[in-house]
């Protein structure tokens, strides 16, 4: 039943906008337009999202909206908490690393991070889902420890499903972006890929962890540049100053 209807779907979506692809015999590992949105449907079935109907496509939207995790809205700001906490000297050791702090008091205190980049999130909340979520734990001498320095997405469900579907919201964005734009085009967002066919399947391991050491530094560098220059510009924006949503990504596939 998936694939038929994948293939429905797929084939009105070729009629309306009068596409007509035609894949060679010797092609077969091609990915097609029905392979894709199958694949969709069963990413969605998984997350437990009713795909809407073309008479309703806003129905499963309104409850998508409402089960949403009460911190996903915070989340780049929490990011920029937990990055300020491994990055300000004040919160870190002789050797860089993140020390323990005190939860209130003055800096370096959970407090005084908290009040800094989500001051309208209510503080005990914030600490008790952190430390739920593993991103944070209290000691027996009442200092919080901190153990991830990005946002745990992938650790409520709720969490979860609203991450994946911004992920793939902003890649097809950029893909979109890509191709109403020339190739020489400066304005053209930037979307390589290394790939390849015959990767020898006893090195994934290896490649794994390759890819999240690499991974891990290269979005660092970024994250510290972008809130470099986020923190260059006012506090409250003035009518009139323009302002975007950038994110940088990496992700590893392997297909067996």
């Amino acid at each position: 039943m998936k694939k038929d209807r994948a293939h429905q779907v797929a084939s009105r979506i070729n009629k309306r906008v009068k596409i007509r692809v035609k894949i060679p015999a010797d092609s077969l590992s091609e990915v097609t337009a029905s392979e894709v949105i199958e694949n969709l449907f069963n990413l969605f079935e998984h997350l437990g999202i009713n795909i809407p109907s073309p008479a309703s496509p806003l129905g499963d939207a309104v409850g998508i909206k409402n089960a949403l995790h009460p911190l996903y809205s915070y989340a780049s700001a929490i990011g920029e908490m937990l990055t300020s906490w491994h990055q300000d000297p004040e919160y870190l050791d002789d050797l860089g690393n993140p020390i323990p702090i005190r939860l209130l008091g003055r800096r370096p205190s959970f407090h005084s991070l908290a009040q800094r980049s989500v001051p309208k999130l209510n503080e005990s909340y914030l600490r008790s889902e952190l430390e739920r979520l593993g991103a944070v734990s209290i000691d027996k001498s009442n200092l919080i420890h901190v153990h991830m320095r990005s946002f745990p997405a992938y650790e409520d469900k709720r969490l979860a499903i609203q991450h994946t579907l911004t992920s793939l919201d902003d890649f097809i964005r950029t893909l979109r972006h890509n191709l109403d734009s020339r190739p020489s085009n400066s304005d053209q967002l930037f979307h390589r890929i290394a790939r390849c066919n015959d990767f020898d399947i006893g090195e994934i391991p290896a490649l794994k962890i390759r890819a999240k050491r690499h991974g891990q530094s290269f979005l660092e560098s970024f994250d510290n540049w972008l809130i470099r220059k986020a923190s260059t510009k006012p506090k409250k924006s003035s009518r009139g100053q323009k302002k975007a949503n950038v994110s940088i990504g990496v992700y590893l596939s392997v297909e067996s």
